[in-house]
């Protein structure tokens, strides 16, 4: 894998801050990874728990945008964030997970 610092989108699809330091990483193949830039595998998980209160949202039909702020609130964490939790960590490229999980939602 190779250092490098991201620029202003990148940063801004990671959630961080001006002048919070951050390296981040991408995929050089190599003899060890097949020269695929990867080796092993890291899975990226969604899980959202049913409790009473998104229960009750579900069974009045409330919309996806509204399940989704009551879940955030709550500590629910999507597939981006926790595709973007693996980078920040150095265990995957911010590529990798753009290529498997829409970010456009971060762009805003």
């Amino acid at each position: 894998r190779q250092p490098y610092e991201p620029d202003a989108r990148e940063r801004r699809l990671l959630g961080l801050g001006g002048a919070e330091q951050s390296t981040l990483y991408r995929a050089v193949g190599c003899e060890q990874c097949d020269y695929q830039g990867y080796r092993g595998r890291s899975s990226i998980l969604e899980l959202l728990k049913i409790d009473p209160g998104i229960d009750e949202l579900i069974a009045r039909r409330a919309t996806a945008r509204e399940i989704l702020t009551a879940a955030r609130a709550k500590g629910f964490k999507t597939l981006a964030d926790d595709g973007v939790r693996l980078v920040r960590a150095g265990a995957t490229s911010l590529e990798e997970v753009m290529r498997v999980v829409d970010l456009t939602d971060r762009m805003a």
